[in-house]
């Protein structure tokens, strides 16, 4: 093609081009619905949370947050596809420490980098899991459980809803703090490990808290702690693993929001301002306590440290472990 033909068909669109990135950037933000990729199916706490949190971002900012359910690979899949969106405040993603902290650990492949690919905004809450045990258990708490665990190193048996889970990990934390042996039996799930403790195939599990306390309150399970730093509000009863002679014991699933990273700096901020404003609501704190959330706001700068405790914290359980995806 002659070079004044090439200049005709792109001078047009290279103004083109320079006239819709003018309009964008003149425009306020938000000026149009805002897609939240959240990685879990419906009905689980981490939809529960982008909905309500959602929510309310779109009555602050004054644009509707739409709840995109992208479920799969523990939230791989939903990690990449806000990777690779538009940087523009358009596409968030709810943010777990599954894809953001274990998965490269533990060697699983991902086509996204965790600290290069996301820009945080602000965590969003966290979520504690319960130690219980059927009631065949000769053990009714924690100290219990140590002794009998060290009398019988491996015979205790355990379920989790996964190899690498916040659940598996919790036990591993806790058998190197104690100095104890158990056996890592992985389900496909809470869902499936729940029943499993009933059924006495396993003797032992970490798991969510809110589906356990009806089968500890008719006395199917025994309660012997909590994995967060504090009692949960939802069964102040249960105490903590902490308080029970392991200090500095903690473990909870947090949530956080991120957008993909390059996104204007303004764009977060009205994203933080907007965050930090719903997380307030008395509405937001007492619906997502219902679902064992409890809300907890933080700047850009704290949740990236929050990550970099965790990731530390991880690697060192995982290796000493030899945990490694299968």
């Amino acid at each position: 093609m002659h070079a004044r033909h090439i200049r005709a068909v792109l001078i047009p669109v290279a103004t083109g081009l320079l006239v819709q990135c003018i309009a964008h950037a003149g425009e306020p933000y938000p000026a149009r619905p805002i897609r939240f990729v959240v990685g879990f199916l419906p009905g689980g706490p981490s939809d529960t949370i982008g909905r309500v949190v959602g929510a309310k971002l779109g009555e602050i900012l004054g644009e509707q947050v739409v709840i995109d359910n992208r479920a799969g690979a523990g939230g791989n899949l939903s990690a990449d596809i806000v990777a690779h969106a538009q940087s523009d405040g358009y596409t968030m993603l709810l943010g777990t420490g599954g894809p953001l902290v274990i998965a490269p650990i533990i060697g699983q492949k991902v086509s996204f980098d965790a600290d290069r690919d996301f820009a945080p905004v602000s965590k969003l809450g966290n979520s504690m899991s319960i130690l219980a045990a059927h009631p065949s258990l000769p053990a009714s708490n924690v100290r219990e459980l140590i002794v009998l665990a060290k009398a019988k190193p491996g015979e205790i048996n355990y379920a989790s809803s996964g190899i690498g889970t916040s659940n598996h990990l919790a036990a591993e934390l806790l058998s190197s703090m104690t100095h104890i042996k158990m056996t890592h039996v992985p389900y496909k799930g809470s869902g499936a490990a729940l029943p499993a403790l009933l059924g006495a195939q396993v003797k032992l599990g970490f798991g969510p808290l809110l589906p356990a306390i009806p089968h500890v309150n008719a006395g199917r399970l025994k309660a012997l702690g909590v994995t967060g730093a504090k009692r949960s509000t939802a069964a102040p009863e249960i105490p903590t693993i902490a308080e029970q002679g392991i200090p500095g014991y903690e473990v909870n699933s947090w949530y956080g929001l991120y957008v993909p990273a390059r996104t204007p700096q303004a764009v977060i901020a009205k994203l933080h301002d907007a965050t930090v404003r719903a997380l307030a609501l008395p509405e937001v704190k007492e619906r997502l306590g219902r679902d064992g959330v409890e809300p907890e706001g933080s700047t850009p700068a704290q949740l990236t440290a929050l990550v970099r405790a965790e990731r530390k914290l991880w690697t060192k359980v995982i290796r000493d472990a030899h945990i490694k995806v299968q």
